[in-house]
């Protein structure tokens, strides 16, 4: 015991002496003097449940169907972060990692749009998310509806959309649905026969719906001269057994009333053989708003079903005012290639039955970076550039939401520092079930690794990214890159990882897992993000000398008795501090943030007016 004690000294004291060999920076601001609440990791994103529950007008058994998950709505600039698929009862639970800054959620699925705060104090219960898109669907006839039942408040209603991707292009199974052909029949109530199908019907039964020009838009609407109307317009279109019709429709109403006498349904009605009714699936509204609004749902067609009736239904109980309908459309999940239960349109792999989604961190677009102190355990100087590493993960999912390969563009951005430094991944489950492993570079021998890439003598999957950042950059291996703005810039690299397993993995955990770094070349010296368990191969022994504060009994890893890091993960491609200057003179609120433990200024590392201190921040040379 007594030479490994002397080992540990000698070896700290050579990191202290030579390290990144760095001065004490001068400043008002003295990170000595900040502290972070206990339990607080310095964590820029956060992990939250989350559990979605679809129609039950929907059978899944054999539909696996999709759903997105924007961190924002999409119509309005929310980036994609995740996907996903049901199971057979209609249901996801699961969990995501957004940024702290987020405030809200958008969740797209064949049943619409909905728009969540993810503010913990708006959470459903025990910090979970919850939506319920099936909730307030009917099943009775038009006949029997009343004002109370099987309607829904407008206000928890956000604009719909039908589909899940940009690219999606779905055929209108319903003639005319904006209204503009002037090509009406007449019925007398919504199951009187028709005698065309592809053709809307207007009912008679008390006033004629009708269609009406609305400053040039044709819209069809309830009568404008007679109150305690119920009635609306229908069409027949074609249906079969197992088919999934999405369905949706703009409604308004000519004023604003609170006191329920406007009332709108869609309703999809299949039909058998005989012509008789066999099901009622429906989706009301109860005060419409005077402005447009999108309404959705979604049904799968019983057995016996040959033709299906597309009904707008209301009740109008004002006299000269109105409920209009425009814009109807009803598509249905057409193929699936691959048998795996997730529509072509929805399927990011249509052809492969192995893979369905494409799942991001931290979004579709943008990079993260991880920015390291190499001198643990001793103190660091806080400039945070030690080692820069941007990176970008795309995670691949099969039908089942199980992880089947995950890519990592990574790019060494910066490296203030002169010992030799690697950097890795832990990531949950069987090392031994990894099938292969590419875009990795590993050039010293201080690293003994699997047959398939992992490191040996690991219970979880630790995979090396690089053993030497300075062979990652570009650069001829000086120190201090892209740190100085003395030095001569170097353009990083840029790299991708690929990671396959051989049995895909349920419950993979989040992205980006648990990255560290190793410290000059000595494997047992691992840095990593404060509360991030060590690997199998840490020195134990080094926990709780010098500056660290870690109890591995409690958790606490890699934090000092005032609970600062050594590392820092942020979801967006952060500018970091020049050489020798601390990260509190760099951002004006990295301070606050910290001391709040993290609940003021989440967007402190954002290029915010009177955020940063622009000299203090590293900008390449344009």
């Amino acid at each position: 015991m007594r030479h490994k004690i002397i080992y540990i000294f000698v070896a700290l004291t050579i990191f202290v002496s030579q390290g990144c060999k760095k001065e004490d920076t001068t400043s008002d601001k003295n990170m000595d003097n900040m502290v972070a609440p206990a339990g607080f990791t310095f964590e820029t994103s956060r992990e939250i449940p989350i559990s979605i529950t679809m129609p039950e007008s929907i059978n899944f058994d054999e539909l696996r169907s999709r759903f997105d998950v924007f961190t924002s709505n999409p119509n309005e600039g929310g980036k994609l972060i995740f996907s996903g698929s049901f199971d057979k009862n209609g249901l996801y639970n699961g969990t995501i990692r957004i940024p702290s800054t987020v405030s809200e959620i958008t969740v797209s699925t064949i049943a619409g749009m909905m728009t969540v705060s993810v503010q913990p104090v708006n959470f459903a219960k025990d910090g979970e998310v919850s939506l319920n898109f099936g909730n307030n669907y009917g099943s009775n006839p038009p006949d029997s509806l009343t004002a109370n039942k099987s309607l829904i408040n407008n206000n928890l209603l956000s604009s719909n959309i039908v589909g899940n991707k940009s690219n999606r292009t779905l055929t209108n199974l319903v003639s005319n649905g904006d209204f503009e052909t002037d090509d009406f029949g007449h019925i007398y109530y919504w199951n009187s026969v028709m005698p065309f199908n592809d053709k809307w019907y207007l009912t008679t039964r008390y006033d004629d719906t009708e269609r009406y020009d609305d400053a040039g838009n044709w819209v069809v609407r309830t009568p404008y001269a007679n109150g305690h109307y119920a009635g609306g317009v229908v069409q027949t279109i074609d249906a079969t057994p197992g088919d999934v019709f999405t369905y949706s429709a703009d409604i308004k109403s000519t004023i604003q009333d609170n006191n329920n006498r406007f009332k709108f349904w869609l309703f999809l009605i299949p039909v058998d053989a005989s012509g008789h009714d066999i099901q009622y699936f429906e989706y009301g509204i109860v005060t419409p708003t005077t402005t447009w609004t999108n309404v959705q749902m979604v049904a799968t067609m019983p057995q016996g079903t040959v033709t299906c009736e597309v009904l707008l239904w209301a009740h109008d109980l004002l006299a000269n005012q109105s409920i209009m309908f425009d814009n109807v459309v009803v598509t249905k999940q057409v193929t699936d290639t691959d048998g795996d239960g997730v529509d072509d349109d929805e399927d990011d792999y249509p052809l492969d039955p192995t893979r369905a989604f494409n799942v991001y961190y931290p979004n579709e677009t943008d990079w993260g970076t991880f920015a390291y102190e190499d001198l643990w355990p001793g103190k660091g100087d806080y400039d945070f550039n030690d080692l820069v590493v941007d990176y970008q993960f795309k995670s691949v999912l099969n039908a089942h939401n199980e992880l089947v390969e995950f890519f990592t563009d990574y790019s060494v951005r910066a490296i203030g520092a002169s010992l030799t430094n690697g950097f890795a991944f832990m990531i949950p489950g069987d090392p031994a079930n990894v099938a292969s492993i590419t875009g990795t570079n590993i050039t010293e021998n201080y690293l003994s690794l699997n047959a398939n890439g992992t490191e040996q003598n690991q219970t979880n999957t630790v995979i090396f990214l690089f053993d030497n950042a300075f062979t990652m950059i570009g650069s001829s291996g000086s120190s201090f890159v892209n740190t100085k703005e003395d030095v001569d810039y170097v353009e990083p690299d840029t790299n991708q990882l690929y990671v396959s397993y051989t049995n895909a993995v349920n419950n993979p955990g989040q992205a980006p897992y648990n990255p560290f770094i190793v410290v000059d070349k000595t494997r047992g010296i691992e840095v990593h993000l404060a509360g991030q368990a060590p690997t199998q191969l840490a020195d134990f022994a080094l926990f709780g000398t010098w500056a660290d504060d870690s109890d591995p009994a409690t958790g606490k890893y890699y934090q000092t008795v005032n609970n600062l890091p050594w590392a820092l993960d942020l979801p967006v491609k952060f500018d970091y501090p020049i050489e020798q200057v601390q990260i509190i003179d760099a951002y004006n609120y990295f301070q606050s943030w910290g001391e709040s433990g993290g609940t003021t200024y989440t967007d402190w590392y954002e290029d915010n007016a009177g955020y940063r201190n622009e000299s203090n921040v590293y900008a390449p040379p344009e």
